[in-house]
């Protein structure tokens, strides 16, 4: 009988963990939102993301942080045991300032990677530049490795999972970081994340 009531709370309980619903990071004044499943720890603090939400889209304050800043971070996620992880898997949403010219999203990708990859150990690019739509929004997308090293040298390879959404004045960035060890169902989970990008032309 007691068997027969542990698995009963053990089905109740793992019924209850998939039905969790994602939880929506939703940003208005940004135009920008993103499903994040519960299991993901948000890393910028509640008063950092309250002031965010003050900051409009073309409004004077959002102006000068661009030009001042040059990006804006909205959004920083990072999944893993911080006990026992050496390397967390991350995802950051950045608003970043437009120098580029988006008439051909590859190429224009590919130039701004071209100055990452300098700053980058061992960078090679597993799928070249490319132009994907998501959720009717033409995006850049590629996947790339490169290495990092600990305090004893040793190597590290890190996958890492760019987007870019080009707009009037500027461009949403979102990349990744995942340790090589098994990355493939990471990078799928936020492949599932990005998918649920929205940007809300009204508020561009």
């Amino acid at each position: 009988m007691k068997k027969i009531t542990w698995l009963l709370i053990f089905t109740i309980v793992t019924s209850i963990l998939i039905a969790i619903p994602p939880q929506v990071k939703q940003l208005k004044s940004l135009g920008f939102s993103m499903e994040v499943p519960v299991i993901w720890d948000e890393v910028s603090t509640e008063e950092f993301q309250e002031n965010l939400q003050r900051v409009n889209l073309g409004s004077p304050t959002f102006n000068k942080l661009l030009q001042e800043n040059s990006e804006i971070p909205i959004i920083s996620l990072r999944k893993g045991d911080l006990e026992n992880d050496e390397y967390l898997t991350t995802v950051n949403v950045k608003i970043q300032k437009n120098n580029l010219e988006f008439r051909n999203i590859p190429k224009t990708l590919r130039k701004l990677l071209f100055y990452v990859s300098l700053e980058l150990k061992n960078f090679d690019y597993l799928i070249e530049p490319k132009t994907v739509r998501i959720n009717g929004n033409l995006a850049g997308y590629s996947l790339f490795s490169y290495s990092i090293y600990n305090e004893k040298e040793e190597e590290k390879k890190i996958i890492s999972a760019v987007w870019i959404f080009p707009q009037k004045d500027f461009y949403y960035f979102i990349g990744s970081g995942i340790p090589f060890d098994d990355f493939e169902p990471r990078l799928n989970e936020i492949k599932s994340m990005i998918a649920t990008v929205k940007i809300d032309s009204k508020s561009l």
